[in-house]
């Protein structure tokens, strides 16, 4: 179950994983975008000198590495748009633009680049934002083939540069029809999987926990016994197990009713939760016992706790349900002795409630008590 949760919410797409993926996936874009200047450079067909074209790409990417330490670092997970695909989008475009200016023949082999990013940018971006991108590239280009025409227009094919032109936006607005449907998708599937995780977390949770008092059922707790067993075993660590049975509840059950007694089980499985740290663990074994498990606990100090809870409960007013409905406890503690099987500990628990409830009932016994139980538990404390 815990295993199916996790890979539940790796499938979400804001994941530090795949966002850094992401980003990456615009680094590798532009790198394409390099290689084919570099390749048109060295083929005489990039109009700049080896200066220009160096103080070019060192600035684009300048603005790369920039960007991808932003989203490395993680300070944009908590952001709509984890991966900044928009701004990287929006980066790339300009260098593609800019570098355009200066390769004539095979312009639009370096401006089609282009729509990679465009569905980069579809994952987390709407139509709109897709539209306004798509403007951006579409103006900006318009506004290059303007600037080489009265640069150097005598080397161009103004018919064939303005149909390039219009293709490229013509597919701009396909790629914006088509990116707005992916982000949508996206959105629902993560939708989804964020149900689907929610809906695992519950199933867990039904499984693990009793389901009127909302403490760990009996088999978890022995999960967790087998745990802490197994800390134990492997040395320095060191554990009690606490056995608590309410006193007398099946009259509270024959007296005031079953809806009584089921509120007496709520309302001390609060009590007893409140009054344990982080680290200990509480569950009900079925009717009205419980078992504590309070780690890095020796036995005196579980007496202390088992007997501060044991008053509590007897200080807490039962009057609203019934007037005279006074609820006790008593508890049998044992520490774990490595080496031993949990039902040996349990049994020597259990052996402890025997002689608390011999004993009159509402007290505290651990092994090894010679004086009135609630008595040795305040001493050892």
């Amino acid at each position: 179950m815990i295993a199916d949760l996790e890979r539940a919410r790796k499938l979400a797409l804001n994941e530090k994983r795949l966002v850094v993926r992401h980003a990456a996936v615009a680094l590798f874009a532009s790198l394409v975008h390099t290689s084919i200047c570099l390749f048109y450079y060295n083929g005489g067909y990039f109009a700049a000198s080896l200066g220009l074209f160096s103080a070019i790409f060192g600035v684009i990417w300048a603005g790369n590495l920039a960007l991808f330490a932003i989203v490395r670092s993680g300070v944009t997970l908590d952001w709509r748009d984890p991966s900044i695909s928009m701004w990287f989008a929006l980066w790339l475009t300009l260098g593609f633009l800019v570098t355009s200016y200066y390769v004539d023949a095979f312009r639009i082999s370096v401006v089609m680049v282009y729509f990679g990013v465009m569905l980069l940018a579809a994952f987390r971006s709407g139509f709109w934002r897709l539209a306004g991108l798509s403007l951006v590239a579409s103006l900006g280009y318009a506004l290059v083939l303007g600037l080489v025409f009265a640069d150097r227009s005598i080397n161009l094919n103004l018919s064939v540069e303005v149909l390039q032109w219009m293709i490229f936006t013509l597919t701009c607005v396909a790629f914006c029809v088509t990116g707005a449907a992916i982000n949508a998708f996206r959105a629902r599937l993560s939708r989804k999987n964020g149900e689907l995780g929610e809906a695992l977390e519950k199933v867990r949770e039904m499984a693990i926990r009793d389901e009127l008092t909302g403490l760990f059922n009996r088999r978890h707790i022995m999960d967790i016994l087998s745990q802490q067993q197994a800390l134990a075993d492997s040395g320095g660590y060191h554990f009690s197990l606490c056995y608590l049975d309410l006193d007398h509840f099946k009259n509270i059950n024959d007296t005031y009713g079953h809806g009584v007694g089921d509120e007496v089980l709520r309302r001390f499985a609060r009590l007893v939760h409140d009054s344990l740290r982080e680290a200990d663990y509480t569950g009900r074994l079925g009717g009205e016992e419980f078992v504590l498990v309070l780690s890095q606990t020796e036995l005196g100090e579980a007496a202390y706790v088992c007997e501060r809870l044991r008053a509590s409960l007897e200080k807490t007013g039962f009057h609203d349900l019934n007037e005279a409905l006074d609820v006790t406890v008593s508890v049998g503690v044992a520490q774990y002795r490595p080496g031993e099987r949990i039902d040996e500990t349990l049994a020597r628990a259990d052996t402890c409630l025997y002689r608390a409830k011999e004993s009159g009932r509402n007290r505290v016994v651990t092994e090894g008590d010679d004086e009135a139980p609630e008595d040795a538990a305040r001493a050892q404390a």
